[in-house]
């Protein structure tokens, strides 16, 4: 038996048993919190009229900017892998990988 048919065994298996198991039970409804809102304030609020994160969850908290850093850094990444394989297919016959 070929790995790659193992691979495809252990794949079905697995949706097979997550298509049987039970649904997960439901949440209890946990607390909200409210944003007061002036009156003179419509559904855009003004820029600065906000309060600062007080969670690292919250907007413009640590998390939404380490998410951001991430995001960036691995479509740089990507990038510039790209830019690499790109110059290695282009190069002369003695100066690329390995080929087949």
């Amino acid at each position: 038996m070929s790995a790659r048919a193992a691979v495809g065994g252990l794949v079905a298996a697995a949706a097979l048993l997550v298509a049987l198991l039970p649904p997960a039970a439901a949440q209890e409804p946990g607390t909200t919190t409210t944003v007061p809102v002036a009156e003179d304030q419509g559904i855009v609020p003004q820029p600065n009229s906000g309060v600062p994160p007080a969670e690292p969850g919250d907007r413009g908290g640590a998390l939404q900017l380490g998410l951001l850093g991430l995001l960036v850094l691995v479509i740089v990444a990507a990038v510039l892998l790209l830019v690499r394989q790109s110059r290695r297919a282009r190069a002369p016959d003695g100066a690329g990988p390995a080929r087949r």
